[in-house]
């Protein structure tokens, strides 16, 4: 091999060995940035980890102040034991901690902290200054993305203040992520809700934009749940003691509902944690007492001798694991279900669950199938058709199909039984190939069981879900904002969560321009004015749902007029009431001048059975 062929292969060899070396360790600020980004998501964590700090200093008191949203300015200042000069600046070094010492001291905490990592990760962030007394010395530290400053002595009294500055401004990636300042500041507002219901021993004080929020000294349980959820008239207390898990809290009636589970919280040895199979498991002790769709109000405290939870296995602590799952969630059915016993005028009929028969709701706008079921029996709304092909077998005269956004009926089928007993297929699209627009009433209105419109049409009988069929027109209403403002002779008066005032002032011009008018005095909703389309009785229960909607920042709705859309059944006349053979034309016509087939969630609401379809059934053809 010549020289310049060796060279060549020195060249391809070396950068080989380059390229190989890809793997490297990364540089320490780096890896702390990384490190807080699993801490540090947003000012609300940030304020948690600080109450979790005053909390584990034995502070009997503290105080919260935000700006912003908390994205440029949180303070969080407690009574507690304070720190000398030598832990303060040991507590924003990674990994130092007063909580633990060894691996096995992660099994029993007992604390909120353990990590060494909340201060740490939060000075890394932001620029910080601690102020901290001992009893007997004060100190000041100043921090700038993790960096010290300036240490001073100073003055205060026994306790900690910490004051961040400015979250994430050396991430500026991370920081323009983060939400408007009215949602950072709701979830701020709900993150401390839950250190008042959690710790009603100590006393709270939270201002936004130097504005007070919330100003509670220590209260009862009971006195601080009315505080967070001031429209919950009717509640009991849980109580049970039991060999491996301790119960407490507190449960709302059956009467007092949301349309989502917001209003559930569980705490575990006083760690608020998300875990889905305790909420199902509350709701299974409920059983038949609630309406489908609608959750309770509960704050349940679970208490767990810390051997039997890991609580290290999330960044922010916010899931446990239990070792023995199944005792917890079905003791916790158990006690609601005593539990509900003590409520006046309800009596629980708990029945042994079949799956095949549980029913499903679609949401509004997606994929919902209906089996119009026998003639001869009541239609079970919302039943999947897979769980009634038993029935089948019986007299089945339609299979409805809604599969897509638009009011058309494909791919379905209608069956009828020939006089041999064989079952033959008709397709439903020559059932209903009339537009609605050209049904022809004959005759008189028929009604069936305060369920149904029956009428003759030309070419045959058409029957039509009153309920379903109010529903959509209602609907399309409230979209068209086809409707007056109406005014109310007694206001209605709410009482709201601090929450959802912060809700309400977001929206408070577009609830106005659909018709709502109301005032804000003091920690009371005065409502006025409401939407003439809205049922007087019924307006207190969708105003609040609007709320609930929007109160979800990633779950909102596309607009307050769909919001209010589609509660349209709630101002519905409702299966069972009276209506007049005047009143059925009237909802009839509507119907057919505008089309309608379905109501606001995909139910039909009409069949149609033709002559020539039903003198097949009978052989006459």
């Amino acid at each position: 091999m010549n020289e310049k062929g060796k060279v060549n292969d020195t060249m391809q060899e070396e950068q080989w060995r380059t390229e190989s070396k890809r793997i490297k360790k990364l540089p320490d600020e780096v890896v702390s940035k990384i490190a807080a980004g699993e801490v540090v998501i947003n000012p609300a964590s940030v304020v948690k980890e600080l109450i979790e700090n005053a909390i584990d200093a034995q502070a009997s008191a503290v105080d919260i102040n935000i700006k912003n949203g908390g994205k440029s300015y949180i303070k969080v200042s407690d009574n507690g034991v304070g720190m000398s000069k030598e832990d303060l600046l040991a507590s924003i070094q990674r990994y130092t901690t007063s909580k633990i010492s060894e691996i096995e001291d992660i099994y029993r905490i007992s604390s909120y902290g353990f990590r060494g990592e909340a201060l740490a990760s939060i000075v890394d962030v932001s620029r910080t200054v601690i102020t901290t007394c001992d009893g007997s010395e004060a100190y000041k530290l100043e921090v700038v993305g993790g960096n010290v400053v300036k240490t001073s002595q100073t003055h205060r009294e026994r306790g900690t203040t910490v004051e961040v500055y400015d979250l994430f401004f050396n991430l500026p990636a991370r920081r323009k992520f983060l939400s408007s300042e009215k949602v950072e500041t709701r979830m701020v507002t709900e993150m401390i809700e839950r250190f008042l219901l959690v710790r009603p021993d100590i006393s709270f004080s939270y201002k936004v934009e130097d504005d007070i929020v919330y100003n509670v000294r220590t209260q009862t349980s009971t006195q601080r749940f009315s505080v967070i959820f001031p429209d919950v008239k009717e509640f009991q207390q849980l109580s049970y003691d039991g060999e491996k898990v301790k119960i407490t809290g507190i449960i709302s009636s059956p009467q007092h509902t949301r349309r989502n589970r917001t209003g559930q919280l569980f705490f575990v040895n006083g760690r608020f944690i998300i875990d889905n199979l305790l909420h199902l498991a509350l709701e299974r002790g409920y059983g038949e007492s609630l309406m489908h769709g609608l959750h309770p109000y509960a704050v349940v405290f679970l208490n767990i001798v810390p051997d039997a939870i890991d609580v290290n296995i999330h960044p922010q602590k916010l899931q446990v694991k239990f070792s023995e799952p199944q005792v917890v969630y079905n003791e916790l059915a158990r006690v609601v279900r005593e539990t509900l016993r003590q409520f006046t005028g309800y009596q629980l009929y708990i029945d042994k669950i079949d799956k095949s028969q549980i029913a499903s709701e679609s949401p509004i706008n997606t994929t919902h199938n209906v089996n119009s079921g026998n003639l001869a029996e009541n239609w079970q709304e919302d039943q999947r058709f897979d769980d009634l092909k038993k029935e089948q077998s019986r007299l089945n005269v339609g299979v409805y199909n809604h599969r897509t956004k638009t009011d058309h009926f494909t791919d379905s089928s209608f069956k009828t039984r020939s006089t041999e007993g064989n079952i033959k297929n008709i397709p439903l699209d020559r059932v209903l190939s009339q537009r609605i627009s050209t049904l022809q009433h004959i005759g008189k209105f028929t009604i069936v069981k305060n369920r149904y419109i029956l009428f003759e049409d030309i070419d045959g009988i058409v029957i039509v879900d009153f309920h379903a069929a109010h529903e959509r027109i209602l609907y399309e209403r409230l979209k068209g904002k086809a409707y007056s403002t109406e005014s109310l002779l007694i206001p209605i008066e709410l009482s709201l969560p601090k929450s959802l005032e912060q809700v309400l002032e977001e929206i408070k011009d577009d609830l106005e321009s659909v018709g709502f008018t109301f005032s804000i005095e003091g920690d009371k909703v005065k409502i006025t004015q409401i939407p003439s389309i809205l049922n007087v009785t019924q307006a207190r229960d969708v105003f609040m749902e609007v709320l609930e909607e929007y109160r979800l920042p990633f779950d909102k709705p596309q607009s307050l007029n769909h919001a209010l859309a589609s509660k349209a059944c709630k101002a519905a006349v409702k299966t069972g009431n009276r209506i007049s053979e005047d009143e059925a034309e009237q909802l009839v016509n509507e119907v057919r001048e505008k089309g309608l087939l379905t109501c606001p969630h995909g139910r039909p609401i009409l069949m149609k059975l033709t002559f020539s379809d039903l003198d097949s059934y009978f052989g006459r053809t």
